[in-house]
């Protein structure tokens, strides 16, 4: 979760400020590896949480739980969503 500054996702170029939250699909992922790298652009501060802590209120709240789903989701098809678009660009270049 975003405190304060700004963080760069550089893979993508999206920037993220305050109340932002990252790293949500790496906890998911089966080996939980990291999909992008985010770097900081102006001092920040994040809070961090483990997959154990997260594993955990994912049983004991239906309501963060279904929170987590949801903004997994979201990520996922955002992520879809920008691939099909660089696809279509890629195509149209191409000719």
């Amino acid at each position: 979760y975003i405190v304060s500054g700004v963080f760069r996702v550089g893979q993508i170029g999206i920037e993220l400020d305050k109340g932002k939250i990252i790293g949500e699909l790496g906890l998911l992922a089966p080996s939980h590896t990291r999909t992008q790298t985010v770097e900081c652009i102006a001092d920040g501060e994040v809070l961090e949480i483990t997959y154990d802590r997260v594993k955990q209120l994912y049983f004991q709240s239906p309501k963060f739980g279904f929170y987590f789903l949801q903004l997994a989701s979201q990520r996922l098809f955002e992520n879809l969503e920008r691939q099909e678009k660089e696809l279509a660009s890629y195509r149209a270049a191409r000719g």
